[in-house]
């Protein structure tokens, strides 16, 4: 899996702890959300009109540009319960 250029470019404004669990349905991959502070902006100019942004972490995925987020997750992400290790 290539990892999502915007994971590096917004890493400063990443969630971690929010959507650990959180899956995309179409590829399988881990999401991330981000505050939509200026260095997600530069990489995704529509987020200047929303507080945060969710995008699937695999860079080959459909879902991996994202979209903006308020309190509905999108139909593409599940919350799935992660095995404790």
């Amino acid at each position: 899996m290539k990892l999502n250029p915007l994971i590096a470019t917004a890493a400063e404004d990443r969630h971690l702890h929010c959507c650990q669990n959180q899956f995309c349905r179409s590829c399988g991959s881990k999401v991330s959300s981000y505050n939509a502070n200026e260095p997600l902006i530069k990489a995704r100019p529509e987020g200047a009109k929303w507080d945060w942004w969710i995008a699937c972490d695999n860079a080959n995925c459909p879902n991996s540009k994202g979209e903006g987020l308020f309190q509905e997750l999108p139909n593409w992400v599940e919350d799935r319960e992660v095995p404790s290790s």
